[in-house]
């Protein structure tokens, strides 16, 4: 992936650059993408303390103040993309 440009909410930009690689096929496997695999994707592009939490912090059962929810935890370090985010960041990008 190209550099990301950091704008004045990396969490929401991080967030859709992992939407965008799972959609485009360069993240993860399927709908699934795990903590290592986002953490060596995106390495140099957003700060190592936004890598090791954003789907953990993300959960749809997190309440974490800042992070929108759009994973679901199936495993220790193990992500699926919730379905209804992949949808709406298609809709975005008006590939459907």
């Amino acid at each position: 992936m190209d550099k990301v440009n950091l704008v004045s909410n990396p969490i929401n930009t991080l967030r859709k650059s992992i939407i965008d690689g799972v959609i485009d096929g360069t993240l993860g496997s399927g709908i699934v993408v795990t903590r290592q695999q986002v953490m060596s994707e995106f390495n140099g592009k957003f700060k190592d303390n936004y890598l090791s939490v954003i789907l953990s912090n993300s959960e749809m059962d997190a309440n974490q103040k800042g992070y929108r929810p759009f994973t679901i935890r199936i495993a220790e370090g193990k992500y699926q993309i919730h379905p209804v985010e992949l949808l709406y960041r298609m809709r975005d990008r008006k590939l459907i």
